[in-house]
C-alpha cells in the first residue's frame, strides 16, 4: 500500500458526501439566521419554514444518534425531517464543538478526541479537559486554561437573545461545558426521567427569541460498550421515544420548534489495532496519534515519510488507509465552504501529514505507558454512513395542536 493508493477513493468518498445531503452545518447555519439578524444561511427544507425571529427555539442533541435507529422510535419518527451529514471526523469533540461554535471543523480546529496544539506543544483532549505536554505527562485544565487554548467562537454570542443549556448535572461545571456556556444559563438534571418535565418548564417559562440546547450522552456510551446492534441500545432507544413523547405533550408555548438530531452514528466494530505494537511505526512519528480511532492524525518526522509509509504498510497491510494532508483538508471536508470565514490559524499544522483510516470493522489506538487505551464494541468517527449519517426530527409546537 502507498499513500496515494488508497488516497482517491477515500477523498472522493468524503466529497461526495458532502454534496449529497444537508449538512450538520446547515442546520446550525438556518438556526444562527433565525435568531441573528446579522446571518444568513440558504433554506433547508423542512425546517427553514418553521423557524423564525420569535421562536423558541430548542434543539436535543442525542450524542451518538445513528440513523438506522429511527426502526426503534415509532414515536419520534411521526416527526422525522431528513437525514443529515455530520462533520468530519464523525465524533464528539469535533461535532459538538461545530454545534456549541456555529463553526465548521476547519474554523474551530478541534479534530477529534485529541488535537495537537502545535505553537504550545501540547496534545489536547478537549472534552476532558486534559492535555498532555511534550514529555507525555498529563494535566488537568482549569476553565480560564481550556477556553485560553481553545479561544471559542461562541455561538450564543452571536444570536442576539437568551440562552439556556440543559444537561446531566455531572456535566454542568466541566470547563469544556462551561468554555461554550459562555453567558447562557445552565439546568441540570440526573437521569432521562426528570428530562421532559425540566425541558417542558423551562419552555413554558421562556417567550421567543430563545435558543435551549439539551444534551444527553447515555445513548453514545451504550453504542461503545455494548454496540450498536445490542439489546442494551434498543431498550435505551424507546426509553428516548417515550421521553420525547413526553417532552413534546407538556411544552405549551405555541411559538415553541424542537429540534432533535444527533452529532454521529455508530457501528460495530471486530477489531482493536494497537500502534503500541509496531515500535517501527512508532519511531517515525514525532509523538502519538491525535484524532480518532476511526481517524487518525500522524505527524511525521522530518525526512521520514518513505520510512513511515513502508512501516505502515509492514504492520497492518491493506487494514489502514494513509491519505496525505494534501488530499483531505481540500474543499469539501475540513475546508471552508464559499462565503464562510478563514481557517483556524494551526488548522494545517494540527492536521499533521497523515489522516489514518481503519478498515470499516477496525479502530487503530496508540494510548500513552499509563492508559491502556478504549476498548470499543461500537466506535465512530470515520467515513462509512452508519458514522457519518444522523437523523433530523421536528415538531412545531404551534402547529401540532
Amino acid at each position: 500500500m502507498t499513500a496515494n493508493a488508497a488516497a482517491d477513493s477515500v477523498v472522493d468518498d468524503i466529497l461526495r458526501a458532502r454534496l449529497e445531503a444537508p449538512g450538520l452545518m446547515d442546520l446550525l447555519g438556518q438556526i444562527e439566521a433565525s435568531l441573528n439578524p446579522a446571518a444568513s444561511h440558504p433554506p433547508l427544507p423542512g425546517v427553514s419554514e418553521h423557524l423564525g425571529p420569535d421562536r423558541h427555539i430548542v434543539l436535543w442533541l442525542i450524542d451518538g444518534f445513528a440513523t438506522r435507529y429511527r426502526r426503534h422510535l415509532p414515536l419520534l419518527g411521526t416527526d422525522y425531517v431528513t437525514d443529515l451529514e455530520t462533520v468530519f471526523p464523525s465524533t464528539t469533540a469535533t461535532a459538538i464543538s461545530s454545534i456549541l461554535t456555529g463553526r465548521t471543523p476547519a474554523q474551530h480546529g478541534l479534530l477529534g478526541w485529541h488535537t495537537r496544539l502545535p505553537s504550545a506543544e501540547r496534545t489536547l483532549t478537549v472534552l476532558m479537559g486534559q492535555e498532555r505536554d511534550a514529555e507525555d505527562r498529563p494535566a488537568t485544565l482549569g476553565y480560564r486554561e481550556l477556553t485560553g487554548r481553545v479561544q471559542p467562537d461562541r455561538l450564543v454570542d452571536r444570536l442576539g437573545c437568551h440562552t439556556t443549556m440543559i444537561g446531566p448535572d455531572w456535566i454542568g461545571g466541566t470547563p469544556y461545558n462551561r468554555m461554550m456556556n459562555g453567558s447562557a444559563a445552565f439546568i441540570g438534571f440526573e437521569d432521562l426521567s426528570e428530562l421532559p418535565a425540566r425541558v417542558a418548564a423551562h419552555v413554558n417559562a421562556t417567550p421567543g427569541p430563545h435558543f435551549t440546547y439539551v444534551y444527553w450522552s447515555e445513548l453514545d456510551h451504550l453504542g461503545h460498550t455494548y454496540g450498536p446492534e445490542s439489546p442494551e441500545v434498543e431498550r435505551h432507544l424507546k426509553q428516548l421515544d417515550l421521553a420525547y413523547t413526553a417532552t413534546c405533550a407538556q411544552i405549551q408555548r405555541p411559538e415553541s420548534v424542537f429540534l432533535t438530531t444527533a452529532d454521529h452514528g455508530m457501528r460495530s466494530m471486530e477489531r482493536r489495532l494497537d500502534l503500541r505494537e509496531h515500535p517501527a511505526v512508532q519511531a517515525c512519528l514525532l509523538h502519538r496519534l491525535t484524532g480518532e480511532p476511526r481517524a487518525a492524525i500522524a505527524h511525521v518526522r522530518e525526512g521520514r515519510d518513505t520510512d513511515f509509509l513502508t512501516a505502515l504498510d509492514a504492520a497492518f497491510g491493506a487494514d489502514v488507509a494513509a491519505v496525505p494532508a494534501a488530499d483531505w483538508l481540500g474543499p469539501g471536508t475540513l475546508g471552508l465552504p464559499p462565503g464562510h470565514h478563514r481557517e483556524h490559524p494551526e488548522l494545517r499544522a494540527r492536521a499533521g501529514d497523515y489522516l489514518l483510516l481503519p478498515a470499516e470493522d477496525a479502530y487503530l489506538v496508540d494510548p500513552p505507558d499509563d492508559d491502556e487505551g478504549p476498548f470499543f464494541v461500537g466506535a465512530h468517527g470515520g467515513l462509512s454512513p452508519e458514522e457519518r449519517h444522523i437523523p433530523l426530527f421536528l415538531r412545531n409546537i404551534g402547529q401540532s395542536r
